[in-house]
């Protein structure tokens, strides 16, 4: 195009001395950046001494035979709609004035507000009513239901395969704006927010194959209970299976040579979790359920790979020195809640069998084992390296009663010398899958996880609701328990506790008992 425009600018400059073109010269079509298909015609045009192609005003031959958009240009909408033809066939172009009409026409309906947005035209603005999208607010409505925190690849191909937009960069174009949008919208109303309606996110936690996509997907995502609640944010494998330009597989580069690539990439996963994290912050549903965390990365996965001798001292070193300041300055990393999937290493070495992800084909048993060992170490209270793995001295007492009977015994804080700073005193609720549950035929199993995980929700929500700012900005806390170094556990109010209660898994039940008498 860069050699024929100024050819084309010569032979019209010589042409128009002359007082007639020839009726066999074709009429030339000119484009650029910024101009919009023009139609030169065969006779009378060029006997102005004035370049017409680069006039886009006016009432003349070009105002009326050639269209010259800006607006339609930044649209990116000429190349999707080229020159429409006259219904019937007859092979006439339809006129500017027809063509602006029938926009300003449309433009008057509920569905003209569609041309505001870039990359909509007449074609795309019809096939987006067809589709029941007459206004931006239910694309909006869409976006908010079905992509947002999704990459924005999700909504492009949606755009593209159900709704028949056929080029891509509208689509793209399409989406970036009705993104914007709702982020703009989100910004807006989160200085109104009262406090204590901050969105909660727990992190889903478990080994290899133990059923976190199916619990995601088939409880959180399909149960009364949860569907409305919960926004889902799976793992992000598929940025692992395809890096870059050149489409490197890294996660099966790390199971094919784990040696060579731990580091690389242990950094990577990091990276993209934060990018995850990030890109999902500003949603709407009160609860947020992200699959495992930089948490497990560090205490499970990264602790494992240093183990095996495939991290070694100077790489683990550098991992530690920039982990613990990124995280301080991240807090959308640090969860308000765990919820630890568990099931035995066999369980889910079978499981993965029969899932058959290629690059994990040369995952043993054994090293299964060892991470459902770190998995039990970091959060069971009774696998802790730590002393007062079940104190409830981080709760106000009256808050041990809001635990529902479902999950009682089911919900442990994470305390001790080898946790994490940043998730002291974070709650934990564990699951168990042991067995394998056909979500399809047993609905009454697949809603009782639901309600696990609903009255957890509530849980921590009534504890966070629970510190409140004092007049003096200190955080208000309940009387902590105390243990004397010669008698037995002290509570409030001078009575004692047997210590044969902290032996047991049971001593939230016994505690709740005690101090009920």
């Amino acid at each position: 195009m860069h050699k024929i425009l100024p050819r084309a600018a010569s032979y019209l400059d010589a042409a128009a001395g002359q007082p007639l073109l020839s009726s066999h010269m074709p009429a030339l079509r000119l484009a650029g950046p910024f101009l919009a298909t023009c139609s030169i015609p065969r006779t009378g045009l060029l006997r102005q001494r004035q370049r017409p192609w680069l006039r886009c005003g006016g009432g003349g031959a070009v105002a009326r035979r050639g269209l010259c958009s800006l607006e339609a240009a930044r649209r990116g909408d000429a190349a999707e709609e080229g020159e429409e033809r006259v219904p019937g066939g007859g092979g006439g172009r339809i006129s500017p004035e027809r063509r602006q009409r029938g926009r300003g026409d449309a433009a008057m309906g509920s569905s003209g507000e569609l041309l505001a947005i870039p990359g909509v035209g007449p074609r795309n603005q019809r096939k987006l009513v067809d589709k029941g999208f007459d206004g931006v607010a239910p694309l909006k409505e869409l976006y908010r239901d079905k992509f947002f925190g999704k990459s924005n690849e999700k909504m492009v191909e949606f755009l593209q395969s159900s709704v028949g937009i056929i080029h891509k960069n509208h689509a793209e174009s399409i989406t970036l704006f009705i993104k914007e949008s709702v982020d703009e919208e989100l910004k807006g109303t989160d200085t109104s927010k009262p406090r204590g309606s901050k969105r909660l996110t727990f992190c889903v936690e478990g080994n290899i194959s133990v059923g976190k996509s199916t619990f995601l997907q088939r409880i959180a995502n399909e149960t009364i209970e949860l569907r409305d609640l919960v926004e889902i944010v799976p793992e992000p494998v598929a940025k692992w299976q395809d890096v870059g330009p050149d489409h490197f597989n890294i996660l099966d580069a790390f199971y094919a040579e784990p040696q060579r690539y731990a580091y690389t990439f242990q950094n990577y996963v990091f990276v993209t979790r934060v990018m995850q994290e990030k890109e999902s912050s500003s949603g709407i549903k009160p609860l947020r359920l992200m699959e495992r965390s930089v948490f497990s990365d560090r205490m499970v996965f990264v602790r494992a790979v240093h183990e095996a001798k495939w991290m070694n001292e100077m790489e683990i070193s550098i991992y530690d020195s920039w982990f613990d300041p990124v995280v301080s300055s991240l807090p959308g990393l640090i969860p308000d809640g765990f919820i630890y999937l568990r099931a035995s290493p066999n369980t889910c070495h079978k499981r993965m069998m029969i899932r058959k992800r290629s690059e994990e084909g040369g995952v043993s048993l054994d090293y299964l084992q060892g991470l459902h060992e770190k998995h039990e170490s970091w959060l069971l209270p009774s696998k802790g390296q730590g002393s007062g793995v079940l104190s409830v001295s981080q709760l106000p007492i009256h808050m041990e009663g809001s635990l529902h009977p479902e999950i009682r015994d089911r919900v442990f804080f994470l305390e001790g010398d080898h946790m994490h700073s940043s998730i002291q005193k974070v709650p934990a609720l564990v699951l168990d899958c042991e067995n394998d549950i056909d979500f399809n035929k047993d609905i009454e199993a697949k809603r009782q996880y639901a309600r696990q995980v609903s009255e957890f929700f509530e849980f921590v929500r009534k504890k966070n609701e629970a510190t409140v700012e004092t007049s003096d900005g200190d955080k208000s806390i309940s009387q902590p328990i105390k243990l004397p170094s010669r008698r037995d556990l002290w509570v409030p109010g001078g009575s004692f506790l047997p210590k044969s209660a902290l032996n047991s898994l049971e001593f939230r039940r016994a505690m709740s008992s005690f101090l009920s008498t």
